[in-house]
């Protein structure tokens, strides 16, 4: 009977035993699955994670920095963009003459604090420019046509409408306050990264100097292909102007109705070729007709006058003179304290042209700049006499030395050398048709009437860092003829002595330097 029970007992635990291992085996399986789909689940949770990831990276703005260029902020879809840069350039002055007059020397001068913004709308195809002009050139010593000391603030106030965006053939569309325009790109080169230390002298004082606009409209085609016509070359710049060229300083209002141009052609024609001795061939010719239209400055003689539709009482009405930028013939030494060597004022009314042509070769390290300029005045009313003045420039850059070895560098790579020099003769005059030239008489003082200058000059240049450089320019000044007398240029230079009664109708030389510190951010 025991053993009954105990064989029965023992089948049921059997039983029992077999019947749990599908059991088991089940629960097993189905935990597996769980973690299956788990693992699934967090992998396409991964998978979305990673997808917002790539989208909010993707629509975040891209940064990026070009040495010389700025830094440079821009929307993922290109629907907007910021620019900011900065030129800095600070000059310790060595100047002949007397400290009186302002030829102090061992002064730092702030010869240029400008930081610049570009606002892009539309993948910059509307492109705002603002730049500020902080370093108050010649403030203190320089004087502008209203016997005020100059504290120019605005540097560039300008839209640019890039159309060629829309189609290659449009251009670029400027306007605005302080728009620039070209006269010559090779008259110095660079003045952030050249070896020359400012325009030529004609150039600068006679012509438009910088080319910028109170207000005015331009046109460029930049970068254009010739291939189409089949020259293996391109247009550097085409430009058509219209505005107040040299005129309305800070887009201020000139009070004249006449309007000045400007047009400009640059063109590499052999850049395409794949021969360094002819690649690198360029040639230029720029062009500024200024309508001298002299407004002089009017007060009324009584102390009533009606201002619209306002009874003023009290106090004299005053009219400003027009602004011409082409109303003297003026020539001055370069420096913060610059000295008059020629000066023809009381330029009659009429068309003032200035062309300026010019070319340069570039091979290797080494650079050749050659360039003129022609300014001729039309002087209608008045016997004010002929005005004529033209100058020619021979430059050359060589990049002598870098870590790379003799004649290698460039303005990027640190530890470059860079020399230069050039060579530059300004003649300037005042005629009429009787022998004692009476129309003249206000030129100099009625010393002389012909004027010859000579500049040379050495540069030599160290780039600490992309577009950093110090450095250090010297010229040499020789002119045929300069004023005698108190506050003369012949005294002033220190090439008279004070109270020479003998000097007149001679000329002399003298010497600037300046050592250097620039940066383009």
């Amino acid at each position: 009977m025991k053993k009954r029970w105990l064989l029965g007992g023992f089948g049921l635990m059997l039983i029992a035993m077999l019947g749990a291992v599908p059991v088991r085996a089940q629960s097993v399986d189905e935990k597996i699955k769980s973690l299956e789909q788990e693992l699934s689940q967090l992998k396409s949770e991964q998978i979305d994670m990673k997808k917002d990831a790539a989208a909010a990276a993707a629509a975040l703005p891209n940064f990026s920095y070009r040495p010389g260029n700025g830094v440079n902020i821009e929307a993922a879809d290109k629907s907007w963009g910021f620019r900011a840069s900065m030129e800095s350039h600070f000059r310790m002055e060595f100047l002949s003459g007397r400290s009186s007059v302002g030829r102090t020397n061992g002064e730092i001068m702030g010869r240029r604090f400008r930081p610049t913004f570009f606002y892009c709308i539309n993948n910059c195809l509307w492109e705002i420019e603002t730049g500020l002009d902080l370093d108050g050139w010649g403030t203190g010593n320089a004087w502008n046509r209203t016997g005020t000391a100059s504290t120019s603030i605005l540097q560039r106030g300008a839209v640019h409408l890039h159309s060629e965006h829309l189609n290659p053939w449009l251009p670029t569309v400027d306007f605005g306050m302080e728009v620039s325009t070209s006269i010559s790109t090779v008259r110095q080169g660079s003045s952030a990264i050249g070896s020359q230390g400012e325009y030529d002298l004609l150039s600068r004082k006679v012509g438009p100097n910088t080319g910028r606009a109170g207000q005015g409209i331009v046109f460029n085609w930049d970068n254009r292909s010739l291939d189409a016509i089949g020259i293996p070359g391109r247009i550097t710049r085409f430009q058509f102007a219209v505005g107040k060229i040299s005129e309305g300083e800070d887009g201020r209002p000139t009070f004249k109705d006449k309007y000045n141009f400007n047009t400009f052609l640059g063109v590499t024609p052999l850049s395409q070729v794949k021969n360094k001795w002819l690649s690198g061939l360029h040639f230029e010719v720029g062009a500024w007709f200024c309508n001298n239209d002299p407004s002089p400055q009017v007060t009324s003689g009584t102390s009533t006058a009606v201002v619209g539709s306002v009874l003023v009482t009290g106090r004299n009405i005053r009219r400003p003179g027009a602004d011409n930028g082409c109303d003297a013939l003026t020539i001055s030494d370069h420096g913060d304290a610059t000295q008059t060597i020629f000066q023809a004022g009381d330029i009659g009314r009429g068309l003032f042209t200035y062309i300026m042509p010019g070319m340069s070769w570039e091979v290797g390290p080494y650079k050749l700049r050659v360039a003129g300029g022609f300014a001729s005045m039309a002087d209608k009313g008045g016997d004010t006499g002929k005005k004529r003045a033209h100058n020619f420039i021979i430059a050359h850059d060589l990049f002598l030395w870098s870590p790379k070895g003799f004649f290698t560098g460039s303005v990027n790579a640190p530890g470059s050398v860079l020399f230069g020099t050039h060579f530059e003769r300004n003649d300037a005059s005042c005629e009429d048709d009787t022998p004692d030239h009476p129309k003249c008489a206000g030129v100099n003082g009625n010393q002389f009437h012909r004027e010859r200058i000579l500049i040379r000059e050495w540069d030599l240049w160290y780039f600490v860092a992309p577009r950093m450089s110090v450095g250090v320019n010297w010229l040499w000044y020789d002119a045929s003829n300069l004023r005698t007398g108190r506050f003369s240029a012949g005294e002033n230079l220190g090439v008279f002595k004070s109270g020479c009664t003998t000097c007149e109708g001679k000329g002399g030389d003298w010497h600037t330097i300046f050592l250097n510190w620039r940066y383009v951010f």
